[in-house]
């Protein structure tokens, strides 16, 4: 089975474009972004989600950018290597995309369960990570593959 290297492009280039932060684009772009290294109260910065989700975007559009050049060259490839790449690339995709934390809350106020709750959010997008990661090694060593 095989699937059109154009169409491998166009399904990462959408999955790079719904991956792209786009919450962060007013702050990014508002004037306390920028006067943000002057400390004060109006300087609430939350990097934290930013920046996973740039670094997942821009190994996404890097991808995208290397289906189109294997397009180039190479007309079809192997279904099965592009679902499993497809397949290990989404969860992170997702998991960074979604609160976690909203979807496990609890009402109970008991420390331990609250820990139960941390430590469960921090191993989903761990493993997330390292699916995401995964996917893209299996992908660099695909490309390689077919390069020579």
């Amino acid at each position: 089975m095989v699937i059109k290297t154009k169409k491998a492009f166009i399904i990462f280039a959408i999955l790079s474009a719904f991956t792209f932060p786009y919450l962060y684009l007013p702050l990014i772009l508002s004037y306390d972004f920028f006067s943000s290294l002057i400390p004060g109260w109006h300087t609430a910065i939350y990097p934290y989600p930013l920046l996973p989700a740039l670094i997942k975007f821009l190994l996404l559009i890097l991808v995208s950018l290397f289906y189109w050049k294997l397009a180039k060259f190479k007309n079809e490839i192997n279904f099965k290597k592009f679902i499993i790449h497809f397949l290990l690339t989404v969860p992170g995709i997702i998991f960074s995309k979604v609160n976690l934390y909203q979807l496990l809350y609890s009402d109970s106020a008991e420390p331990k369960n609250f820990m139960f709750e941390i430590q469960t959010v921090v191993y989903i997008r761990v493993l997330a990570n390292i699916l995401f990661f995964l996917g893209l090694i299996l992908f660099g060593i695909y490309y390689k593959k077919l390069r020579k």
